[in-house]
This record gives C-alpha cells, sequence and structure tokens, in this order.
C-alpha cells in the first residue's frame, strides 16, 4: 500500500466562503493548515515556517502581495506551492508576484479540488528535493548557560532540525539534545547551534556534531522516509469529484501562463 504524506500549509483570508472551501479541501488532501486573517501572523510564518502550500485570498485580505513576497523572499519558503484566490481583475497581479495556481472566485468545490490535485503533485516534487521530513517528537534541549527546556522537533534534514519551543531562543546559542527517531528505538544525539528564531518560540537548529553512529541512522531513516515520498498517492477520500467532468472541453486547468510574464515557474489557472 502507497504512503499518505502529510503536508504543511497557510491559508491567508478573511472571506467566509474562501474559508469554508478551502479549508474542506485542504482537509481533503491531508494538508495540515493554519488559518490567518491578519497579515502579521501571516508574515510571522511564511518567513520563518516551512509550508508546502500558501493559499492566499487576492480579495478577502490586506496586503495580500506582501506575504506572497514574504515568502518568495525567505530561506524556508522561496520555492513553496503557492495559490492564489482571484478575479478577473487580479489574476495578473497574482502571476506576476509568484503565484504557481490560481483559483477563481467565486469557489466552486470541484474545479478548486482539481486544480489542488495539480498542485498537489508540485508540493510533492518540492517535498523531495528538500530532504526535510515533517515530524512531531519531545525533546529536552540542553542550553549553554541557561539550562534546560522542553521542546518539540517539527521537522528534520541530515544538516539541521526545527524546534518548536515555549519561550524563543537566542540566535547563537549552542544546545544539545536527544530524542529518538518516530518509529524505532533509535536514539539520536546531536550537538547544534541555533541559526534562527522566532517570538512564537520556533528554532532553527544547525547541527555541529552528530555521532557517527547516530548519523548513519539518521541517514538511513531519512531515506525510508524520503522513499516514502516516491510512491506518494493522494488521500483516497479527496477524489469523491466527479470523474465524468475530467474530459469535458471546458476544462478548468488551463496551462501553463509564461507568456504573460517570465516567470519560469508553472501557473495553472482553475475557473469555475
Amino acid at each position: 500500500m502507497k504512503e499518505q504524506i502529510r503536508l504543511d500549509g497557510l491559508l491567508f483570508s478573511n472571506d467566509a466562503q474562501v474559508l469554508g472551501v478551502m479549508n474542506d479541501i485542504l482537509n481533503r488532501f491531508a494538508i495540515r493548515t493554519e488559518v490567518c486573517t491578519e497579515i502579521g501572523p501571516a508574515l510571522e510564518a511564511v518567513t520563518h515556517r516551512r509550508l508546502d502550500a500558501l493559499v492566499v485570498d487576492w480579495n478577502g485580505v490586506k496586503d495580500p502581495t506582501r506575504i506572497v513576497r514574504g515568502a518568495r523572499n525567505s530561506s524556508p519558503n522561496c520555492n513553496s506551492t503557492i495559490v492564489a484566490m482571484v478575479d478577473s481583475e487580479s489574476e495578473t497581479h497574482a502571476l506576476l508576484c509568484g503565484a504557481n495556481f490560481m483559483i477563481y472566485k467565486p469557489v466552486d468545490l470541484d474545479h478548486a479540488i482539481r486544480c489542488m490535485r495539480a498542485a498537489y503533485g508540485t508540493m510533492l516534487q518540492e517535498r523531495r528535493r528538500v530532504a526535510r521530513i515533517s515530524v512531531d517528537c519531545h525533546v529536552t534541549v540542553r542550553i549553554a548557560v541557561l539550562g534546560t527546556v522542553e521542546a518539540r522537533v517539527s521537522d528534520l534534514s541530515v544538516g539541521g532540525l526545527a524546534l518548536q519551543c515555549a519561550t524563543p531562543m537566542q540566535i547563537g546559542c549552542e544546545v544539545s539534545l536527544a530524542f529518538t527517531l518516530p518509529g524505532t528505538n533509535s536514539l539520536i544525539r546531536i550537538a547544534g547551534r541555533v541559526v534562527n528564531s522566532t517570538a512564537s518560540g520556533r528554532a532553527g537548529i544547525r547541527y555541529s556534531f552528530v555521532p557517527d553512529d547516530d548519523l548513519c541512522v539518521l541517514e538511513n531513516w531519512l531515506a525510508t522516509e524520503l522513499a516514502k515520498l516516491e510512491n506518494a498517492e493522494m488521500p483516497t477520500h479527496q477524489a469523491n469529484v466527479a470523474v465524468g467532468d475530467e474530459d469535458d472541453d471546458d476544462t478548468d486547468v488551463i496551462g501553463p501562463l509564461s507568456n504573460l510574464n517570465n516567470v519560469a515557474r508553472p501557473s495553472i489557472q482553475c475557473k469555475s
């Protein structure tokens, strides 16, 4: 049986219709989504958290351009898949700002699902490329001079990890931690340095030392998890769209739209 991968997303809108439809769709695709209605929390998320999907309502929030550009200029999300909710007046602007897919308002559920199906493939490709795996495991972190804090590891790679702590960590401080890899009895011991930190307590750790045996176990575990991505399929319960519509002449997925600008990344319209 193929694995179903859980992705992470952010939905930026305060339009009740958009929130209702898109929350349903994102849940069907097993995309764990944070909803932001204000620009401050949204900017914090796209700047510091790694997101597989960013859904931005171009007409239902203030300054959507700032959110998309913030994502594109951030290290974690420069290549994240961005879906813009647009109308005929905002579609070109959204495309020029860096949106990859566009869903037209008012949102039709079936057509939006078909657009998200196309976007889902690009999300998986990016997950494979960055080789970083989402996890959720408890860890006690020892911080030089300050002592210990309780935290959770939210993602792992061969060179670093992300922590969520109750209080912010200072950039540059040395840390050490040990945790058990999910689904195993393998204890991984790591020493590292905080390379980024947010006011909400999220911190990025770059490894400075991992024992050889632990590093070998970690690399093998990551390889196994990434192999699941190679065989990943969309969550089956999202496929409740009328299959008979797939061959209609008025298909809702049109692309690429690279003739409108010089953006190399694919951009697909999904019209209702």
